[in-house]
């Protein structure tokens, strides 16, 4: 997305959106995290709708941003569990590999 100069048209706002909407897809953070800021920054610019069609335009793509914040959330959320559960597993390998090592030790 380039640099915007004047009047941000409904078309842009839409390719905000679709630029989001990949990026989130792919996975692709730091694509989506600059994405964001172009966005943020034409919102800044743009300053308040001045017509009906430029006020459904963002709030599309409100949605669309609130939608892959919450998707962004529920997959940190998943990754917590995750390495929760790596970890624990890997305490537990330690303590078997330990015991192993220790019964080994023992029998010689």
């Amino acid at each position: 997305m380039s640099d915007l100069d004047g009047p941000i048209s409904i078309e842009q706002w839409q390719r905000f959106e679709q630029a989001l909407q990949f990026h989130a897809a792919a996975q692709n953070w730091e694509k989506l995290v600059m994405v964001n800021q172009k966005m943020t920054n034409a919102l800044k610019k743009a300053g308040k709708p001045t017509s009906r069609s430029q006020l459904l335009a963002r709030q599309s793509l409100a949605a669309t941003h609130k939608d892959i914040v919450s998707q962004m959330q529920q997959a940190q959320e998943q990754l917590k569990q995750e390495m929760h559960k790596f970890k624990l597993q890997q305490d537990g390998l330690a303590a078997y590999q330990f015991t192993c090592a220790s019964a080994g030790v023992n029998h010689e």
